[in-house]
């Protein structure tokens, strides 16, 4: 099981069918982290761990203050730490070490303005060596299984440099590193004046290409209506308009403006969303009243278009409020709702699998047996972390299935199964062979019937994995059919384990 927050229901919640003392698993993304270096800010993997570990101590105490002042319809009691990450972190000293901080689940992470970045230097893209260091922490073991790299550019290299230069290491932080979305700047790299030319125009354009979510720094609203401006301009210029579709826009903290209605106006849009990392004290009732009653539109729920993030290192501990609040009489939504905004539309801006240009193509191979009840499961965990840990693999990243976009239940009490939209039992993982060119997905999930499959799936072709979208209609037939074709049942899970190397023929 992935780590989860679990929270009891202080009393009976008739509109949403909860009742008191029933319990839930909540699955919580960071949609904001800083890593690297940057003058005197500097973390690492380990010490995104050791804050999650604080934010889990202050979440307590106010759980303390709110639970005097009878404010709170969920109460946070404990998380829940991960089954297959965790027996990976502590199958190494160094990196047992750092099997705390457990409160979040996954975690987006992309370069400071730090200390790497040098633009035009030996005509080198701003950003390379920063991004570099952010691939090497978040696509390989243990770490690919907390965290996902996003990636950062800087337009104006263009004006010192060939005109293409941006765009080209955007493509080889997405294609070659396998970061996995895009982070800009205007302010600190000096752009805002650049927002509409081209030389942002094709950054963005081919993000929109690569399907992957861009997180626009925008510390006021000038800054936000300029950046939907410009998509707007894109999505009608016959050169851009025909992928715009697929580009999804993040609006860091909300444009510090959760007050201003033309934040709402702007998040209509089904493109668009903004993260709440820096919000905190009197912005969140703010925030979540307006956000509830302004954001109307056919194409998403108001809560969809917000998603949780720290900030962390420039804040600390004040994201504990947040989540708070959202357990809080005050909030305005459904613990549905909450799901969505800790966690869910994050992962679902993600939502493709891992794949680099060592994407392979191979057919799909699956084995078979009876799950026990979920003790088969844990015996091939085992045998997939001694894999992982061997000289051949590279643990390149750990996805969970989702449910399809719009479609985010009600979780369900932990006495009727705890399902809250995120497939903690379908985990695709992603291996690279180490001394090859090859990449392969391994796709471990509980079937009905209480059937345990592990399947392993090339990286491309119709035959794979093109989404984490975890319903028929958007896995290929292609796919399914091999799958059905190619399935091995295997008498015991002993026997599974044994055939395991099979798998990789």
């Amino acid at each position: 099981m992935i780590v989860m927050l679990i929270v009891r229901a202080l009393e009976d919640i008739p509109n949403q069918g909860i009742m008191k003392g029933e319990t839930f698993r909540l699955y919580i993304v960071d949609t904001h982290h800083h890593m690297g270096r940057e003058k005197s800010h500097r973390n690492t993997p380990g010490g995104a761990y050791d804050f999650y570990q604080l934010l889990w101590f202050e979440m307590k105490r106010l759980v303390q203050r709110a639970l005097s002042d009878d404010n709170l319809l969920f109460e946070p009691i404990e998380t829940i730490a991960p089954s297959f990450p965790s027996m990976m972190f502590d199958s190494r000293k160094s990196w047992k070490r750092m099997n705390h901080g457990w409160l979040v689940d996954r975690t987006i992470v992309f370069p400071y303005s730090d200390d790497y970045s040098k633009r035009g230097d030996n005509g080198e893209p701003s950003f390379k060596i920063s991004n570099d260091k952010i691939a090497g922490w978040t696509t390989r073991a243990p770490h690919s299984s907390r965290l996902i790299g996003f990636g950062r550019v800087d337009p104006t290299d263009a004006k010192s440099g060939p005109a293409d230069i941006a765009v080209k290491e955007l493509d080889r932080a997405i294609l070659d590193l396998g970061l996995r979305g895009l982070k800009l700047h205007p302010l600190a790299q000096l752009f805002i004046d650049d927002l509409e030319d081209d030389i942002t125009k094709r950054v963005l354009h081919r993000a929109a290409e690569l399907q992957i979510p861009v997180i626009f720094d925008t510390r006021n609203m000038r800054t936000a209506i300029r950046i939907k401006k410009i998509i707007d301009i894109m999505r009608e210029e016959e050169a851009y308009s025909s992928v715009m579709s697929g580009l999804n826009i993040i609006l860091a903290h909300c444009g510090m403006s959760p007050g201003d209605p033309k934040l709402y106006d702007i998040l209509k849009d089904p493109n668009f969303s903004a993260d709440t990392s820096t919000l905190h004290d009197q912005d969140l009732p703010l925030l979540f009243e307006m956000a509830s009653t302004r954001i109307k539109s056919s194409a998403k729920r108001w809560s969809e278009s917000l998603l949780f993030g720290t900030d962390y290192s420039f804040l600390s501990v004040q994201a504990a409020e947040l989540i708070i609040y959202t357990f809080s009489r005050n909030f305005p939504g459904t613990l549905a709702d909450t799901q969505r905004i800790l966690g869910g539309n994050a992962l679902s801006l993600i939502q493709r699998p891992f794949r680099t240009t060592r994407k392979t193509k191979r057919s799909p191979r699956q084995l078979a047996c009876t799950n026990d009840g979920g003790t088969s499961r844990a015996v091939v965990e085992r045998a997939l972390i001694s894999l992982i840990r061997s000289k051949e693999w590279e643990l390149s990243s750990m996805d969970t299935m989702l449910p399809p976009k719009q479609t985010w239940p009600q979780p369900l009490p932990e006495n009727k199964g705890g399902f809250n939209g995120v497939y903690t039992n379908s985990i695709l993982t992603t291996l690279q062979a180490k001394d090859m060119d090859y990449e392969l997905h391994l796709w471990l999930r509980d079937n009905p019937g209480d059937i345990l499959t592990l399947a392993a799936l090339g990286t491309k072709g119709e035959d794979a994995l093109t989404t984490t979208e975890y319903a028929t209609h958007r896995i290929g037939e292609c796919l399914i059919e091999e799958l059905t074709k190619n399935t091995r049942h295997e008498r015991d899970v002993s026997s599974l384990v044994d055939s395991i190397p099979k798998l990789f023929g």
